[in-house]
């Protein structure tokens, strides 16, 4: 199995006070095969909170797709926008997140005014 496609499974050890692997691996695309979009929201919500991943993460994450098929990669910008439309539709904010939404309702004004186009899934 591909090391970029294993996930090696890490659990908390008691005896020690740490993350440790446990030894057991699952390949990625066995979760992804195994998800809903419920289940993505609630990875990625953990993923985001484990560590306070920000922009720098993701710009790491697009050079990784670099390498990814080019249809995948258009599905990459549109999956991103998708979430940050989704976002936009919120009512309530606060201090934390305020700009951020500002910010989506914006990339959606230019996504629904043609200024942003996504391109055809080929």
């Amino acid at each position: 199995m591909n090391d970029r496609k294993t996930i090696k499974i890490k659990d908390w050890n008691l005896d020690c006070s740490r993350m440790e692997e446990t030894g057991e691996t699952i390949s990625t695309y066995q979760v992804v095969k195994s998800m809903t979009l419920e289940n993505f929201a609630a990875m990625l919500d953990d993923f985001l909170n484990l560590g306070g991943k920000d922009f720098h993460e993701g710009k790491q994450v697009g050079w990784q797709m670099r390498s990814t098929h080019r249809t995948l990669q258009r599905l990459v910008v549109c999956f991103a926008f998708g979430m940050i439309a989704g976002l936009s539709e919120q009512e309530r904010t606060d201090p934390r997140n305020e700009t951020a939404i500002q910010t989506a309702k914006k990339i959606v004004e230019m996504i629904d005014g043609g200024e942003l186009p996504l391109g055809l899934y080929i």
